[in-house]
């Protein structure tokens, strides 16, 4: 098995390896999952073994001009498309002109396109007909935690691919080998079974942050903890919409049976919508009200 891959990933990485040598690999694979999951370094490993000159079903032989190139960040038949915001048009258009050149090294063109839920109504549209007519020996990677969000003629034109969320003493003893800080308890399932989201909430201070919110937020729903207090604390935090979702999820584990789930995560829905969008002073109102709202809908 291929060592640098972490061992929850190794049996798929061993299918799609094996389906590759056999000539049998669709040309478009979807590798969903939750976020820190390790579908990146998933697509990263099946598109080395794709371009690798002397590749086995566990991977790239790591030594050949191919892989060299790989390694080196510059292979000529290796594109790979990301974008901190949207994916437009424009870059997808480079993507399907790519896939129907011609191999520079002479094996396959492999585009890796993480976080493809980032792209545009018409960018998706413009992806399908390369989709429909790829390039002889063209490979596309999309990756994304949020298949929903794309369009249902995306996802019928791909093979998807589950990466699930790994089994806690799996994850425990992989995290354990990897850091020598304390695992919180809360951690692997507020990153949703995914290891490589909680070393780096771990590594970051960030896991610390979050236990101190998460015991903020029980306190004020006891009202032990002053709401002006509590919405400045959150406001400095990054993920809320994670946040939140992961409290109101415990907190139905032991709400009392007057709990209203369902106008629970309506609530939680719309703030999820929203927060993007609130800035500023905004965002402070938005907290507000929402956790105003808690206490009532969890009562």
């Amino acid at each position: 098995m291929n060592r640098q891959l972490p061992p929850w990933l190794e049996a798929t990485q061993l299918q799609l390896g094996t389906l590759a040598l056999a000539g049998q690999l669709h040309h478009a694979l979807l590798l969903t999952g939750a976020a820190g999951v390790g579908k990146h370094l998933l697509a990263a490993e099946l598109a080395q073994l794709l371009l690798c000159s002397q590749p086995t079903a566990v991977g790239g032989c790591g030594q050949c001009k191919s892989c060299l190139l790989v390694k080196a960040g510059h292979h000529p038949d290796l594109l790979h498309l990301q974008s901190e915001t949207s994916l437009g048009v424009d870059a997808v258009r480079e993507l399907s002109h790519f896939m129907q050149g011609s191999p520079q090294q002479g094996g396959a063109r492999v585009v890796l396109l993480p976080q493809a839920h980032k792209m545009t109504e018409a960018a998706a549209n413009a992806l399908l007909k390369t989709l429909e007519e790829p390039g002889a020996n063209s490979f596309l990677l999309l990756q994304t935690a949020y298949e929903q969000q794309l369009l249902p003629t995306i996802l019928s034109r791909c093979q998807k691919w589950l990466i699930a969320p790994v089994p806690a003493p799996v994850a425990m003893q992989w995290l354990s080998a990897q850091t020598n800080l304390a695992v919180p308890d809360f951690l692997l399932s507020f990153c949703e079974g995914a290891p490589l989201k909680a070393l780096g909430l771990l590594e970051s201070g960030t896991a610390a942050e979050i236990s101190t919110l998460l015991q903020q937020l029980s306190a004020y729903l006891r009202a032990e903890q002053a709401l002006p207090e509590l919405v400045k604390r959150l406001e400095q935090f990054g993920d809320t919409a994670a946040l939140f979702s992961y409290f109101v999820r415990q907190q139905l584990l032991s709400a009392p049976q007057q709990a209203k789930p369902q106008a629970l995560f309506e609530r939680l829905a719309q703030w999820c919508r929203d927060e993007q969008q609130i800035l500023g002073q905004n965002k402070n109102l938005a907290l507000t009200a929402l956790l105003l709202d808690l206490p009532v809908l969890l009562r």
